[in-house]
């Protein structure tokens, strides 16, 4: 698995969008399915800048794989790795899509829209860090 180390701060969200876009295109993965992977993505990174750390600075470990599943089929796994609070993401109940928009509570769509966007998603609490993974399944050829 490669990866990219970047400070736990908005800041850096772009070279990490940036780093995966290279990746999947390299890899052939289709706009549709990159664009789904880059919300969940983002969403990740996102939570772990603004919330696990708290006030403290912190880092973010970045790590992702290409697989050749066969055929001309491709898994995309990134995991994100950090230091802060320790916290699963999924174990959250899922925001209710039914109530009025106004009704509903803040928060809780990106992950929500990452588990259903991802083929698998997990985490756990590893060696004093947070590891979470996600994959995704995709058609290898480029258009």
């Amino acid at each position: 698995m490669h990866t990219l180390t970047v400070p736990a701060s908005m800041e850096y969200l772009d070279e990490v969008m940036e780093t995966a876009d290279r990746i999947l295109t390299e890899a052939g993965c289709g706009e549709d399915e990159k664009r789904l992977i880059e919300i969940s993505l983002e969403e990740l990174f996102t939570n772990i800048a603004s919330y696990a750390y708290g006030s403290k600075a912190g880092r973010v470990w970045v790590g992702w794989d290409i697989r050749d599943m066969g055929g001309h089929v491709k898994e995309a796994e990134f995991c994100f790795q950090d230091e802060g609070t320790p916290y699963n993401p999924f174990t959250r109940k899922d925001p209710d899509l039914e109530l009025p928009i106004e009704e509903r509570p803040v928060g809780g769509l990106g992950i929500y829209m990452t588990k259903k966007f991802m083929d698998d998603v997990k985490y756990k609490y590893e060696n004093g860090r947070n590891v979470t993974r996600i994959s995704k399944r995709f058609s290898g050829r480029s258009l």
